[in-house]
């Protein structure tokens, strides 16, 4: 469940959307972009390819189905910084094992809640991805001009070598899992009334 401090998303163009913290609180900078996945955010927060950006997610109810340690896509949280709409108050599934605010606080990911995700989204689909960054709590209390300043001058993604960032450190093997098997779905003949109807 999101925190009662406040927090601040400022892009480099000076748009700024007030909202409440979310995970870990304090300041993180980044690339702002949109995904528009209604499912899976567990597997966004883990893919290396967000390494160094602040996602903002367009799907409005996010983090009703908790973090497990079975659907990660890599070792670690690598989005710099998360954006929702309404952030659930608490995980509603069998499979969960902690919060997502539990999660992003854990990974010291600084995110954001109660802000209008589409119309960031609409900015940056007319404008492009530009720098943004996230404040909470006491760092969102500085002025808006220092605040701006720290955005706009922090280092762009262009020519960035991500790739060293994020590749495991040793080579390891991804087993199968063990319960039940295989099965090849097209071994079953096809219902009568479907072959009939051919």
């Amino acid at each position: 469940m999101s925190t009662s401090s406040p927090a601040l998303l400022l892009l480099e163009d000076g748009s700024s959307y007030s909202g409440r913290a979310f995970g870990a609180e304090g300041t993180t900078l980044g690339e702002a972009v949109f995904s528009t996945g209604m499912t899976g955010y567990q597997e966004t927060l883990t893919d290396p390819s967000y390494a160094r950006q602040i996602v903002v997610m367009t799907a409005p109810h996010i983090g009703n189905t908790g973090i497990n340690d079975e659907d990660p896509e890599s070792r670690r949280v690598w989005v710099a910084g998360y954006v929702v709409r309404d952030a659930s108050r608490r995980p509603s599934n069998w499979r969960s094992e902690r919060s997502l605010h539990d999660e992003l606080a854990a990974q010291e990911v600084v995110g954001i809640s109660d802000v209008d995700t589409r119309a960031i989204t609409r900015r940056l689909r007319d404008q492009g991805s530009m720098k943004v960054s996230i404040f909470s709590g006491e760092a969102a209390r500085a002025p808006l001009p220092e605040l701006l300043e720290q955005v706009r001058s922090q280092p762009g993604m262009l020519g960035a070598r991500l790739a060293e960032e994020v590749t495991a450190e040793h080579a390891y093997v991804v087993e199968p899992p063990t319960m039940g098997g295989t099965r090849n779905l097209w071994e079953r003949s096809p219902p009568s009334t479907w072959a009939s109807s051919r």
